[in-house]
């Protein structure tokens, strides 16, 4: 009786351990693997996984660099040069530039020359001083021309501007990086509210699943599952009209486009909830006469991870994306047999970072960026290489950027605008603004011709030459055609006389 009850207990402990087991691996199965997973969910998913391998590693390096350009003074030290890679460097052209910055003191100085041969072929100086920005080129004017940055609408007013409405009083310098940063609450907000709007027009008729699609990465096949999601032209006005619809009464939403248009510096006179709900409506009703083409998202799954994404267009052309940590690939191919590889490389410490961006057309043209940063804000320097290539069968261009930047405590021999040294547009009455902006004008024309020349007898020494024997003769010419007419009136003036 004893041992029977027993029996019985473990018995029914065994079974409820069986039952909790597999309660737990059913879990496991739909819950951590795509069995059971309709093709609609596992779609998204991995779509939203491919997503999240395109987000980009943080650039500390960079960041804390920004952050001390707010805080302290520094100077940079630039040179760019460009050229053709078989000519001799000394005949490239450069930019060199000589700057000075001081954001809590409101305070830049950044001199610009450009040369070729040795020579400068032109000189910008630039500065700003508080509230006042001033350029000036001693070959055209030897006084600072600002213009202070208050009552705009006036100044352009003087300069003959008839509507004025969309100028600004005052431009507000801002960091247009934060219009494409977003929060999460803003982030969970917009997946929360636009999802549906995005998915209500489909169906489980536009999912698809392949198994054993084969896939070419690299040179390597893999043989994955597909995961392809197809949308008709029908179904894209819906989709878009129902995220406008949506957006008109998400009041988050549009005051938070308010806040990025602010950004680009438009007022809350400029930009309201009106003018926007005023724009969604022309945008819906805009939708029927547009013309699309039947598009197909398809995303390829090996071993559990997204490893590839298509985006067809149908009479237009495919796009194939790759994704990992450090690198991205698209390879954009039309059915005009243009084909584009572009690949984006990008590998971040915190003393050093360098993006690499290599870009294939048609196989014919081959352009090259390579970006490397090395210092950190804890260093008080940053240097930085840029070279730029576009090779191609007939030859190669090559542009080079080497930059140092270091941080200071304090600038030396900074400049001041003041009425010994500049001039400010904004003080001149119209009439005289007019003739000052037209003799600059001139003047500007000048040196343009003059530069010109110089740059024609650097480049083509022998056309030059012969260019300017040519004139010369022409001038001839003409002096003794002009001295011949000048005798002429004089005899027939004689012959007046004696009549």
């Amino acid at each position: 009786m004893y041992y029977g009850r027993k029996k019985g207990i473990i018995i029914g402990i065994v079974v409820a351990i069986v039952i909790i087991l597999l309660a737990a691996i059913s879990a496991f199965v739909v819950l951590k693997t795509d069995l059971f997973k309709s093709n609609e969910t596992l779609f998204w998913k991995y779509a939203g996984a491919g997503l999240e391998s395109f987000e980009q590693t943080p650039n500390i390096q960079l960041e804390e660099i920004e952050k001390l350009k707010m805080q302290s003074p520094y100077v940079i030290q630039g040179e760019l040069q460009i050229g053709a890679e078989e000519t001799d460097s000394s005949q490239n052209v450069k930019l060199v530039i000589n700057a000075k910055n001081d954001k809590p003191n409101e305070y830049s100085h950044v001199n610009s020359k450009i040369e070729y041969a040795n020579d400068t072929i032109f000189d910008l100086d630039y500065v700003k001083n508080d509230n006042v920005y001033a350029l000036k080129s001693n070959e055209i004017v030897t006084a600072y021309l600002g213009v202070k940055n208050e009552n705009l609408k006036v100044l352009f007013q003087k300069l003959g501007v008839q509507e004025t409405t969309n100028i600004p009083d005052e431009i507000i310098p801002n960091d247009y990086s934060e219009i494409l940063e977003f929060s999460e609450i803003d982030l969970e907000h917009i997946k929360e509210i636009y999802a549906e709007a995005i998915t209500k027009p489909l169906t489980s008729e536009n999912y698809s699943k392949q198994t054993k699609a084969i896939l070419e990465k690299d040179g390597t096949s893999y043989e994955t599952t597909s995961y392809r999601l197809d949308i008709n032209k029908e179904q894209i006005v819906s989709i878009l009209q129902n995220i406008l619809t949506t957006l008109k009464s998400d009041s988050i939403t549009l005051n938070l486009i308010i806040e990025k248009m602010k950004l680009l510096g438009m007022t809350e006179d400029e930009i309201t909830i009106e003018d926007l709900t005023d724009a969604i409506d022309e945008a819906i009703e805009e939708l029927t006469q547009e013309e699309f083409e039947d598009i197909s998202f398809v995303v390829y799954s090996y071993k559990g991870e997204t490893i590839a994404a298509e985006i067809i267009v149908r009479n237009t052309g495919k796009a194939t994306i790759y994704a990992e940590k450090n690198s991205k690939k698209v390879i954009y191919e039309s059915y005009e047999e243009e084909k584009i590889i572009v690949e984006l490389i990008n590998n971040v410490t915190t003393t050093q970072s360098n993006i690499q961006l290599k870009m294939n057309i048609n196989d014919e043209t081959q352009v090259n960026i390579d970006l490397i940063n090395t210092g950190s804000a804890s260093q008080k320097s940053l240097n930085t290489t840029c070279e730029i290539s576009v090779i191609n069968e007939e030859n190669e261009i090559k542009a080079t950027y080497n930059q140092t930047m270091e941080f200071l405590e304090e600038l030396e021999e900074t400049i001041t605008l003041d009425e010994t040294n500049s001039v400010v547009l904004n003080d001149y009455n119209a009439q005289d603004l007019k003739a000052l902006i037209e003799a600059i004008v001139t003047r500007t024309s000048e040196v343009i011709g003059q530069k010109m020349q110089l740059i024609v007898s650097k480049i083509a020494p022998d056309i030059y030459k012969r260019a300017n024997e040519a004139k010369q003769m022409y001038d001839e010419v003409a002096r003794q055609e002009e001295e011949q007419l000048t005798n002429n009136e004089q005899r027939a003036n004689e012959l007046l006389n004696q009549l």
